[in-house]
């Protein structure tokens, strides 16, 4: 009976130290001509995890320490690597960001904070609107500000060969120039864009992470990608 306790502590003790303090965000999306999908991101301190749940190919890591992008695929056991560059260019003055933000009154508060209706605009276009909570979650909203503007730093250098149809005003300023811009008023409960919308349908501010979450597969290819020269 003596082992039996022993090993049952033992065994509480690793599980204890495989979690991981986190964070859950869970979205459902719709993209147009897609059936709608799971979207789901774990926050730790060092790291952001994107997938689609249990179901999905593959998931997306970001070290927030080292700031290194990792994309997993699992159907091709191989990992890409990304090392953003270090910095995005200005726009210029070609490029007029608005931002309206008003409080919903009529919405019912969630945990205690009054949601925000904003509308995104690009030299006049309206880009999304969004229904966001100002102050909730703050460090996962830090943490996903951080994953966008790395990956805006990213889709800058690939800018010259990115088609014309993908740059217009809101697209520069959503994927390159004001990434973060959407996570400046708060959490986003509802965002839509053209051809897109998400809503937020679960979270835990307290989540215990599995460790292993936070990982790559060794035995994976790992496979570094290239940039082209700086604009």
């Amino acid at each position: 009976m003596q082992k039996i306790l022993i090993s049952l502590a033992l065994w509480s003790t690793t599980l204890q130290v495989l979690a991981e303090p986190a964070a859950l965000l869970i979205y459902q999306v719709w993209e147009q001509g897609s059936e709608p999908y799971v979207s789901r991101v774990i926050v730790s301190a060092d790291h952001l995890r994107l997938d689609e749940g249990v179901d999905g190919d593959g998931y997306t890591l970001f070290d927030r320490r080292q700031e290194m992008l990792y994309n997993v695929s699992l159907s091709e056991r191989s990992v890409r690597v990304m090392q953003p560059p270090f910095s995005v260019p200005e726009p210029g003055d070609s490029l007029i960001l608005e931002e309206q933000v008003e409080l919903d009154e009529q919405a019912p508060a969630v945990g205690g904070i009054q949601p925000k209706n904003v509308r995104l605009l690009a030299n006049g276009e309206l880009c999304s609107e969004l229904v966001v909570l100002q102050g909730a979650m703050q460090e996962t909203v830090e943490a996903l500000a951080e994953f966008k503007l790395a990956l805006a730093r990213i889709q800058a250098q690939a800018l010259d060969a990115t088609p014309l149809s993908a740059r217009s005003a809101c697209d520069l300023a959503a994927n390159v120039y004001a990434a973060g811009r959407s996570l400046q008023f708060g959490l986003p409960m509802h965002e839509r864009s053209a051809g897109r919308s998400q809503s937020l349908v679960d979270f835990d501010a307290d989540f215990d992470a599995d460790s292993a979450l936070f990982s790559l597969p060794e035995s994976f290819e790992r496979r570094p990608m290239s940039f082209p020269g700086a604009i």
